[in-house]
């Protein structure tokens, strides 16, 4: 399963964040690309921007792309809190200001044991982080062309040697090389489904 997790981090060293909220202005971070040097951030502004603004944010070291009148691209030197997740093994949909120091990230997660090994990695790095909310996100399923072919091979017995894929292509009008494409996209997202629910991820059954 993939959770959608909403994580608020504390840190006090976001040169964005920091220099924005010193003008008092109302802001969200729409997206966020983190990264262990440079992380990168579309701002979205509660005024239009002016060169002023602009000024002020790049002699804080800021380098500042203007997308429209309200919203900012912005990349920046990564805080504590982005080096730790780009490193966390977590995909940052996006994040927004929290209270004083702390930023509240929505990261995808391919199941809890990522999760949990991920919270623990940040917390060891130093972020203080705590789960606000998770939501569990709808995987895609066999489409319905791929669940009749699946049907059809367990009843005419293709799982149990019965009849091989010759006479299963022949038994639905297609080639043998189209079903067995069928057979291996709609096996591979149910095996994938199942290692999710029990809490493995992909990556750790692969050989090294």
């Amino acid at each position: 399963m993939v959770l959608r997790v909403f994580l608020e981090a504390h840190r006090s060293d976001c040169k964005v964040q920091n220099a924005l909220k010193a003008l008092s202005l109302d802001f969200s971070i729409v997206r966020v690309n983190v990264g262990d040097e440079v992380s990168t951030h579309l701002v979205k502004l509660s005024k239009p921007v002016d060169r002023n603004l602009l000024n002020y944010l790049r002699r804080n070291g800021l380098k500042v792309n203007v997308i429209d009148e309200e919203t900012l691209w912005i990349s920046a030197p990564s805080c504590s809190a982005c080096k730790a997740l780009s490193k966390a093994g977590l995909l940052v949909e996006s994040g927004k200001p929290g209270n004083e120091d702390s930023i509240i990230y929505a990261v995808l997660s391919p199941g809890i044991k990522r999760l949990r090994v991920s919270i623990r990695q940040l917390r060891s790095s130093g972020v203080k982080v705590r789960v606000l909310d998770m939501e569990q996100l709808p995987m895609p399923s066999p489409t319905e062309r791929q669940l009749e072919v699946l049907l059809l091979a367990y009843k005419m017995g293709y799982f149990d040697r019965e009849v091989n894929l010759k006479e299963l292509a022949k038994q639905l009008g297609l080639s043998i090389s189209t079903v067995s494409e069928l057979l291996r996209k709609t096996l591979k997202k149910i095996v994938t489904h199942y290692f999710e629910e029990v809490g493995i991820t992909i990556d750790e059954g692969k050989p090294k």
